[in-house]
């Protein structure tokens, strides 16, 4: 009886106690997969049940991706596997700038692509949306990259919270409450909390908490302008590219969710999949059989490492490698103990809100 990859992979590992085993298949389906392609491949994934930084996308990931890169290769191109449910959008631009210094280093026309085998949410579409092609499986997902706040109530419960919300919430109070008054206070002016009436300015802080307005405004502001970085270095590319086709991904008035999903039904109409900037995995290759192949392999990867970052038996919540070497990240997941106190109000895993 032939049964799926999961049902394959419960069954050793009942038998095995470990995932040992899965490991070392991954080190050998990454090879695979990198002869099948002729390019070279850098492996990441990411626990979606993590419950501290070192499961988001982080700078740490920009140093060790910089050094598997360390090592020469005779291959041609860049292809990064990715899969996280995001991080921090700082980071997530260094992981494209060291992918696209190596290839332009390399002086042979090497291109950066990026494949996505299920999800590459918030900060980790920053990263696919760096890269010079995204191929995207039938079912995998892009999302959008406006940031969110990790913040704690004083029972020290967690929850994560859009930073857009706090600045319409608060934008929403200056219009319906104060009309006009506020207007004239607040216009052109670059500290508009300290010029209000005392007793105006006490109703407001009753209202909201605005110093989270203050860094969602600055936290909105910073993925916008990556965002643009991006877009406007497309568009020098393929002028048939507009700043508009990236508003799905930037402006979160437009999917209402951080967790919805963007495929390429949410596509059909944007130059990015028109220009082939966002493309269906089969695309990367001329041959069917080959590519069958390769996405049998892809999600064998994809149901071993999801299962091995997922697992609250161990502490591995991130694997990155390449055909030789493997590094891993050790944090927490759901359903483990805490050792570390919840953050305060308002502050996020690092001090700063992850998308």
């Amino acid at each position: 009886m032939v049964q799926s990859i999961f049902s394959d992979l419960l069954a050793e590992l009942q038998e095995k106690k470990n995932h040992d085993a899965s490991i070392e298949r991954c080190k050998t389906i990454i090879k695979e997969l990198e002869n099948s392609l002729g390019k070279r491949v850098v492996v990441y994934f990411s626990s979606e049940i993590g419950t501290d930084a070192a499961s988001m996308v982080n700078d740490e990931d920009a140093f060790i991706v910089e050094n598997l890169l360390s090592v020469q290769s005779d291959k041609k191109d860049l292809v990064l596997i990715l899969h996280s449910n995001g991080g921090f959008s700082l980071s997530a631009e260094r992981i494209i700038d060291v992918c696209k210094n190596y290839c332009t280093k390399r002086g042979d026309g090497s291109n950066f692509f990026v494949i996505v085998p299920k999800k590459a949410k918030s900060a980790a579409t920053i990263v696919a949306l760096g890269s010079d092609k995204v191929y995207l499986r039938d079912t995998a997902e892009l999302g959008p990259v406006d940031p969110q706040f990790i913040v704690a109530d004083k029972e020290g419960n967690i929850q994560v919270e859009p930073a857009y919300l706090y600045v319409d919430a608060l934008e929403n109070i200056f219009n319906n409450h104060y009309g006009n008054l506020i207007e004239k206070y607040l216009k052109n002016n670059n500290k508009p909390l300290s010029r209000l009436p005392n007793e105006m300015r006490l109703r407001l802080l009753e209202q909201c908490n605005y110093a989270m307005y203050v860094s969602a405004k600055n936290e909105l502001g910073l993925s916008d302008s990556i965002i643009e970085k991006i877009s406007r270095e497309k568009i020098v590319k393929n002028p048939s590219i507009e700043l508009k086709d990236f508003d799905i991904f930037r402006d979160p008035h437009i999917t209402k969710s951080h967790g919805r999903l963007i495929n390429f039904s949410d596509l059909v109409a944007n130059s990015l999949c028109k220009e082939r900037i966002i493309e269906s995995l089969e695309k990367l290759f001329d041959d069917t059989k080959k590519y069958k192949i390769f996405d049998t392999l892809l999600w064998e990867l994809y149901v071993r490492k999801r299962q091995l970052v997922n697992d609250s038996g161990n502490n591995i919540v991130k694997t990155i490698e390449s055909s030789g070497e493997f590094f891993v990240n050790f944090g927490m997941k759901k359903g483990q103990a805490k050792k570390n106190p919840a953050p305060e109000d308002g502050e996020s895993a690092e001090g700063t809100p992850p998308l």
